[in-house]
């Protein structure tokens, strides 16, 4: 029996061992969630007021870490009101039948001094596409760090832009995201 409780306790040292990540909380006050694309050769600017994040990362153990960003497409809003009731419309997001986007990564690299990216997958309108994160962050207090990052996108990579947005003269394929995440550890 001893003999036998020895090797288990053995074969279960190894997963207890494994460090878990240290889960954040976003602060919503302090977030944002932000896109440029071009139109006519000029930026239009947007943003979404209302997204969520489950963030367990460890900045010093990236294989076990993960995020989750969820983003209420209905919550954006636009540099003119035209443009959020355009862009909530079948032909771009879809809003009703699409309500939510979401970001996920468990793919994670230090690129440099105090910079990072996340390889995941973001899922817009039911259509997924590889994407790419590069991020920094900021120390505020020892359970405070303010993360900030972009990536681009196409958005014909989703559908977004169709019928007669589906050319890209006029509204470019390319979009800037532009996030800032502020989070709490938990």
């Amino acid at each position: 029996m001893i003999r036998q409780s020895a090797l288990y306790l053995a074969l279960l040292l190894p997963m207890a061992a494994q460090a878990v990540p240290v889960q954040w909380q976003m602060v919503p006050a302090e977030s944002q969630l932000s896109f440029t694309a071009t139109q006519n050769n000029a930026p239009v600017s947007g943003q979404f007021k209302s997204f969520s994040a489950d963030l367990l990362v460890d900045l010093d153990d990236l294989k076990n870490s993960h995020i989750d960003i969820v983003v209420d497409i209905n919550s954006v809003s636009a540099s003119y009101a035209d443009l959020k009731d355009t862009l909530i419309t079948a032909d771009w997001f879809n809003a009703k039948l699409f309500p939510k986007a979401e970001f996920k990564a468990s793919e994670f690299e230090k690129t440099g001094d105090n910079a990072w990216l996340a390889k995941g997958t973001l899922t817009i309108r039911d259509k997924s596409a590889p994407v790419t994160l590069t991020f920094t962050t900021k120390e505020v207090t020892p359970d405070k760090r303010i993360v900030t990052g972009s990536t681009s996108i196409k958005r014909s990579d989703f559908g977004v832009g169709q019928g007669d947005w589906a050319s890209t003269d006029e509204i470019k394929d390319e979009v800037t995201v532009n996030f800032t995440v502020s989070a709490v550890r938990k």
